[in-house]
């Protein structure tokens, strides 16, 4: 006995090894589509649906997308409501697994793992991915065989059965006893507690039913309470998270329980003298083998759910906000999100968004500075006085770019999306320089101070129209991080052209006004340190420019609530 139980926990090591691989291998092959997909979440409630139940076929978890959406959420992109329909579609997409354990394939094991071996040596990526996939569908099915031979042979032990006899479901004069319905629930709930996978959980279940441990009835309440139990993975995931992740958590865990409890109703609501679950069952079922007939209970459970729900989402919505409220002003977005990492396409578009958000911070500290001269209301003073703090920012936010960026090399990357990563390491740099311009630019305005300095009318009135231009390349490089569409990047790149010509005409004039004797050599000196100081930020700008057309944007978005990885309610010059 003792032996079979190991064959049984190693069969089921495989199996869940082969789920986690053909997860693995069908999500890399997924791609940058994966963000395409992302899209269309926040279309409509029925769109969301469909989009939860796309991503959920794709890489064959609910868990894994239901974390995806915590991220989603707690990085600012998805709202509460959009979440919850996501949710709803993930719970449809998952119980393909179950549908695909269903079948009857044991002679395409061996040719799996062959073929699946040989294109996972391949060199190209595509189908290293693909092999991954087809291996895994192989253990899959091979830890399934192991496990059902030993589960054959325990079932003959008298001893073995009893203990599944503790929750079995089987009806009595027509009606399942109820007690052993909740604790088919709870055994179900607990065991998928431990793997962390309904669909997993519903493959064992499929497994026990066909080695004739349990029947119809007791595998539809496992798979009730399964479905309760992997809620727990997001949970988890939204602990360090934002209120509006653990709302959505909460709303996972409320959409399954009130699932549970309409199916559980219908088995007590009779028809024709069937319980109205089993009624639908059989209508769709047929005369199905039994594992099709679990697998379809499966399906049927969570559309039936998700259909009795739709209505309700803004209602359950609203419940999730009741019992974990959170004011506006206390929600903190985190634009590079964790969860995220599993996703390099998402993750290196939010990298993006936080980089520009950096970089207009770092643009608004030397917009600030250069305004000393001519600009210095009281609105600017109050933004200087907080300078350091600023700068320290700026820093902390290079530092959180470059920390994320090495743990995303880490993933399994195309070649294109590595290519994405120094680029953003790089633009990450230029932006903190300059943030670090903005404090030699205020010695310079200091010394101007100290001194008395003041500048001619000419070099003034072309200060300021230089200051002018250099505020409006600030504000289009920053939104070419937002849409670097051909047309934006193409006006960005003239206007830097325009930005070199007005600096080198105005360094030639002021020259001519030194020679002159219109301006006397220490002022002369300084205004020309100031152009020097602007053209180094006019050549970080334009670094960022040229990288700016091969980086992850989305195209037309406009900013996304929140900010990159803490609040700054620090006041702003406008540019």
């Amino acid at each position: 006995m003792l032996t079979s139980l190991l064959h049984v926990f190693g069969g089921l090591a495989i199996f869940i090894y082969g789920m986690k691989l053909m997860s693995d291998g069908l999500h890399n092959s997924a791609g940058d589509r994966m963000r395409s997909i992302l899209k269309v979440f926040s279309a409509n409630r029925f769109v969301a649906i469909l989009s939860g139940a796309a991503v959920t076929c794709v890489i064959q978890s609910s868990s894994a997308s239901t974390v995806m959406v915590i991220g989603f959420v707690n990085a600012g992109l998805l709202t509460l409501v959009q979440s919850i329909g996501i949710i709803f579609g993930a719970n449809i997409g998952t119980t393909i697994t179950a549908q695909l354990v269903a079948f009857n394939i044991q002679w395409l094991v061996m040719p799996a793992l062959f073929l699946g071996m040989l294109l996972w040596l391949q060199k190209r990526r595509a189908l290293s991915f693909w092999g991954l996939t087809i291996m895994g569908f192989g253990f899959l099915f091979l830890g399934m065989n192991l496990m059902s031979s030993e589960l054959k042979a325990l079932s003959k032990l008298p001893a073995f059965m009893e203990a599944f006899q503790l929750f079995a479901c089987t009806p009595r004069d027509g009606i399942i006893p109820p007690g052993a319905a909740l604790g088919a629930i709870a055994v179900g709930m607990a065991a998928t507690f431990v793997v962390q996978s309904s669909s997993a959980a519903s493959g064992v279940i499929i497994i026990l039913a066909n080695s004739g441990m349990i029947d119809l009835h007791t595998a539809v309440a496992l798979v009730m309470g399964s479905n309760i139990g992997t809620t727990i993975t997001a949970q988890l995931a939204a602990i360090p998270a934002n209120r509006v992740a653990k709302q959505t958590a909460l709303a996972h865990t409320l959409f399954n329980l009130f699932g549970v409890a309409i199916t559980f109703a219908s088995f007590y609501l009779f028809i024709h003298g069937k319980p109205l679950f089993f009624l639908c069952l059989e209508a769709i079922s047929r005369n199905a083998p039994l594992a099709r007939q679990i697998a379809n209970a499966h399906t049927l459970f969570n559309v039936a759910t998700t259909l009795a729900l739709v209505p309700f989402i803004p209602l359950l919505a609203k419940l999730c906000e009741a019992i974990l409220p959170a004011k506006a002003d206390e929600i903190q977005y985190k634009r590079l999100e964790p969860h995220l990492l599993h996703n390099p396409a998402i993750a290196l578009t939010q990298t993006t968004a936080a980089l520009r958000s950096m970089l207009k911070n770092a643009c608004l500290m030397a917009d600030a500075t250069l305004r000393i001269y001519g600009h210095n209301d009281e609105k600017n003073r109050k933004f200087l006085r907080q300078l350091s703090e600023r700068e320290e920012d700026v820093d902390n936010r290079q530092a959180d770019i470059a920390d994320y960026l090495s743990r995303l090399m880490q993933q399994n990357l195309s070649p294109a999306q590595a290519e994405v990563v120094p680029l953003l390491l790089h633009c990450s740099n230029d932006a903190e320089r300059i943030g670090d311009h903005a404090s030699r630019i205020q010695e310079i305005m200091n010394h101007i101070k100290d001194k008395g300095i003041r500048f001619s009318d000419a070099a003034a009135k072309e200060y300021g129209l230089l200051l002018q231009e250099l505020e409006a390349h600030f504000q289009r490089v920053t939104e070419l991080l937002e849409d670097n569409s051909p047309d934006k990047l193409r006006q960005a790149i003239q206007a830097r052209g325009r930005l070199h010509e007005h600096f080198t005409a105005s360094e030639q004039e002021h020259m001519a006004r030194i020679a002159k004797g219109t301006c006397r050599p220490e002022v002369g000196l300084v205004f020309l340190e100031l152009l020097t100081e602007m053209r180094k930020l006019l050549r970080h700008l334009s670094n960022i420019t040229d990288r700016a057309g091969q980086l992850y944007v989305r195209p037309g978005n406009h900013s996304l609530p929140g900010d990159v990885t803490r609040e700054v309610t620090l006041p702003a010059p406008v540019l």
